[in-house]
Formats: structure tokens, sequence, C-alpha cells
């Protein structure tokens, strides 16, 4: 029944930020929101939280293999500064 009535009579029944939103909508977002809004719920959903885990992953693993490379860094420079200290008090005595 729904189907029936004319598409702008049935945009006015909604408020006006979402007829502003639709209307500014691009072809590929229209193209992306019709694609998505044919898919089950449940595999909407579990689409945006796979992409969600996956920035979180991404995320952890970028300040993982910065803390990794800035430890090896830095026990790199502790070790030559303990030679250099060890040699200075080996002249010494």
């Amino acid at each position: 029944m729904i189907d029936q009535v004319p598409a702008p009579n049935r945009l006015a029944e909604l408020p006006e930020g979402t007829r502003e939103f639709l209307a500014g909508l691009r072809p590929d977002e229209l193209a992306t929101l019709q694609a998505i809004v044919e898919l089950p719920a449940e595999d909407v959903r579990a689409g945006f939280k796979l992409v969600r885990d996956a920035r979180t992953v991404g995320r952890f693993g970028r300040w993982f293999i910065v803390s990794a490379i800035s430890f090896f860094i830095g026990a790199v420079v502790l070790y030559e500064y303990v030679l250099k200290a060890l040699g200075y008090l080996k002249g010494k005595f």
C-alpha cells in the first residue's frame, strides 16, 4: 500500500532533517544505502562490528610495532652507552 503513494508525497511525511539528508545524497551514497537496506539487519550490525574491531586491532598493532621499534632502539643505545662507560672505567683503573 505504501508503494502506491508517489515518492514526493511520502517524503513530505518525513522530518525536515531526514528530507535534507536524503536530498543531499550523491548517487554512489544512494547505491550504498540501497544495498545496505536490502541486507538483513543482523548482517549489517555484524559488518559494522567487524569494521570497529578491525580498527581497534589495527590501532593496537600500530602502537605495538611503534613500541617494539622504540624498545629496540632504546636497548641498542643503552648497550652502547654501557660499553662506553665500561671502557671509560676500564681506562681509569
